[in-house]
């Protein structure tokens, strides 16, 4: 397997699926929250997020898709052949090769040829995509539309409902995939057998057959936690609830005894329920439960509809459980992703419950709806980042505030420590949706902040620190000069008709711009409205009414503008606005860079890093900050990134890597800084485990590179010195 290392820090490129653009994932800025620096710090946040296996290559080994239904996000983590938390690392060049997918997503091997395919969300039902080898990388093809079942000889589609999550997995044993999944009305579970070991057709058929309208033989209403057992599909229509309230399953054989059970996560409650399958792989029959599963352990309570996903997320062997909120818009959006560890010794299951921040304890996450912008808060000379969010869930309830990243780096070298949650103590306004906007409103010389927020209102922060002090924000005016624009305002400053005052641009939940001039002085401006319609701005995709538009205005050197607008696509528009002030600006691009963080994207452009090429930074609503750095500042060689044989652990490390070598010859490492200086290098023994004691002590990005004797390179592997 070949992947993309950069030369200037040997980590691993992430590069995105575009073709030609200017922008990759920035592998080079540091992030620091509690003393730690995050591995994987741009990834852009989990909100309701799905695990699967998956193929992202040829290397032979498993890796994982997140899927995030929040946004319809996919998000790629390469197996790093390390076991332990280091198993895995965000790695999105590899998103591009997946299919537009929305709902859910399900991979398993329909065709038998080791690669998982795709079942996911069409129209109440599900389409499947073929997992195919292109250039050493796994692509999809649309195999079914519109997967279909027989029955009483006629074909019908077979439904799903799009807040479920199917069981699709063999249940019978018999070595071709079946479906599980509830009836849309009502409680009961649907067996689709395939048929195709029966037909004697080859692998890859799905020939699925509606034989069971009652899977062992229970009835969840939705309104207990506990299923009826012993229900039969012949009970009255008055013992029925009605509607199905929502479900996901995960399917698994827990005792090991050849029959499969199931976990549901229910939409109605915060438990999972384990339904033990008494019967056969023929012929199911529930005959226990655990409403509080694992009972025996520590139960799953996640605030609104849970979901369980198998897999080994330690990679040790052991397939675990992932937990994680199901219920798009109204659920638990932080330390949501609970890891309860496989300890089996055998082929049964007995989950342990570790924590509930796997993988998001290595990424900025502030919840829902980041919107992350810069400015200099402590007047050291370096740009900070403040991340303001629709809110933190709590209690039913969701919590505005804005997180300070504070700048611990330097001007060529950024680094953002996570300083305060609460910024500017914003929580106790009760405002939702914060988007920032800093600049000198006063004139007495310092940065004042104006936050627009979901009722549409912007308000006046006053920067009353003493000159070379800390910003200190007081609210100095709550629905400044009564500016309404709209729900979901989001501020822009901006000299806009070049008289050397700042005016307002404005976006808004409908799509538009709406442009305030500043009539007054710049000690004491008057915002007055020229235009709801600024440039003729509309990001609202064809049959939506929404755009949630988010404004940025870049001035390049030569006196002109660029004008770049998040949108609820999650895309970036681009404009060029040729007069600022009246004509309808040329569209650039509706698709800038090929970006697309999911939904309800913010954009920001500033020059961090201190080389005159600026960073592009989104937030977006599943709480998540994503910087992209010009691909042009970066230069790159390709080598192989990781080998089965060799492991090395820890990372993050304190002093020392230790490296495991199932290689049968010497081997030399070397190890580099970020500016590609090589600062240490050894020799490696063959077939032994191994320390490599680290001669440096500054924490930060590293790399460790082994190679034969020859120049073959094993491993490239970037790791973290705390």
């Amino acid at each position: 397997m070949r992947h993309w290392i950069l030369v200037c820090c040997f980590i691993t490129l992430l590069v995105t699926a575009a073709k030609g653009q200017n922008y990759i994932h920035d592998p080079l800025t540091q992030v620091v929250q509690d003393g730690k620096t995050l591995r994987d710090p741009f990834t852009g946040g989990f909100n309701n997020p799905q695990f699967w296996p998956v193929q992202l290559n040829t290397d032979g080994l498993t890796d994982l898709l997140v899927f995030d239904r929040n946004g319809n996000k996919v998000l790629p983590y390469i197996n790093t052949g390390n076991v332990g938390s280091d198993a895995y690392r965000y790695d999105p060049q590899y998103e591009g090769f997946f299919p537009p997918m929305e709902h859910f997503v399900v991979t398993a091997d329909f065709n038998c040829d080791g690669y998982e395919d795709l079942f996911t969300s069409y129209d109440d039902g599900l389409s499947v995509y073929k997992a195919v080898v292109v250039d050493g990388n796994v692509t999809y093809e649309l195999e079914i539309e519109k997967l279909q079942y027989s029955e009483a000889g006629f074909s019908f589609d077979l439904a799903v409902g799009i807040i479920d999550i199917p069981g699709i997995a063999d249940v019978n044993g018999d070595g071709d995939l079946d479906v599980l999944s509830f009836k849309l009305i009502g409680g009961f579970v649907d067996y689709f057998e395939n048929q195709a070991v029966e037909n004697g057709s080859d692998c890859g058929a799905l020939e699925l057959e509606h034989v069971n309208s009652c899977w062992g033989d229970f009835y969840e209403s939705g309104v207990a936690k506990s299923v009826k057992l012993d229900s039969t599909c012949s009970e009255s229509p008055a013992e029925r609830s009605g509607m199905h309230a929502g479900s996901t399953f995960m399917i698994y054989d827990e005792e090991g005894d050849g029959d499969m059970d199931i976990v549901l996560g229910d939409l109605s409650f915060q438990n999972l329920n384990r339904l033990l399958n008494g019967g056969t792989s023929e012929l199911a029959h529930i005959t226990a439960q655990d409403t509080a599963f694992p009972g025996y352990n520590v139960p799953v309570d996640i605030t609104t509809f849970p979901a369980p996903f198998l897999f080994d997320a330690d990679n040790d062997g052991n397939k675990d459980m992932l937990v994680a909120p199901n219920k798009d818009g109204f659920s638990l959006n932080t330390d949501n992703v609970l890891f309860y560890q496989n300890i089996s010794i055998d082929d049964t299951y007995n989950f342990s419950y570790q924590h509930d921040t796997l993988f998001t304890a290595q990424m900025i996450d502030v919840g829902t709806g980041a919107r992350p912008f810069f400015f200099d808060h402590n007047n050291d000379g370096l740009l900070d980042m403040v991340v303001g969010n629709f809110g933190y869930f709590e209690a039913g309830a969701f919590k505005g505030q804005m997180a300070l990243y504070e700048n611990t780096g330097d001007a060529e070298n950024p680094v953002f420590t996570l300083i305060t949650r609460d910024y500017a103590n914003m929580g106790i306004y009760g405002f939702r949706s914060l988007h920032p906007a800093f600049a000198d409103l006063d004139g007495d010389g310092d940065t004042d902040m104006l936050v627009g927020e979901e009722n549409g209102f912007v308000h006046f922060f006053r920067n009353n620190a003493a000159a070379g002090e800390n910003a200190n924000f007081v609210l100095a005016g709550p629905n400044y000069q009564g500016i309404d624009p709209g729900k979901f305002s989001t501020p822009a400053l901006f000299d806009v008709n070049d008289d050397g005052l700042l005016d307002l641009v404005i976006g808004e939940q409908n799509g538009n711009l709406n442009y305030y001039e500043n009539t007054g002085t710049a000690a004491a401006p008057v915002f007055s409205l020229v235009t709801e319609a600024w440039g003729g701005v509309d990001v609202r995709e064809t049959g939506f009414l929404t755009g949630h538009s988010a404004p940025y205005i870049y001035p390049l050197t030569d006196g002109s503008l660029e004008l770049y607008v998040g949108s609820e696509s999650g895309r970036i528009y681009k404009y060029y606005p040729v007069d600022a002030t009246t004509t309808l600006f040329p569209l650039i691009s509706s698709f800038y860079n090929d970006i697309d963080e999911g939904t309800k994207t913010s954009v920001t452009l500033v020059d961090i890093s201190a080389d005159g090429i600026p960073e592009l930074i989104t937030g977006n609503d599943r709480g998540g900050v994503t910087m992209y750095r010009d691909k042009n500042t970066v230069v790159a060689i390709a080598a192989e990134s990781y080998t089965p044989e060799l492991r090395i652990f820890p990372n993050p490390t304190s002093g020392t890597i230790y490296v495991t070598a199932e290689i049968p010859v010497v081997m030399h490492y070397n190890i580099f800084d970020i500016t590609g200086r090589n600062i240490q290098a050894g020799t490696l023994s063959p077939l032994i485990l191994q320390p490599i004691t680290l001669h440096f002590t500054q924490s930060g990005w590293y790399v460790l590179t082994i190679a034969k004797e020859n120049g073959e390179n094993l491993l490239v592997q970037p790791f973290i010195r705390e």
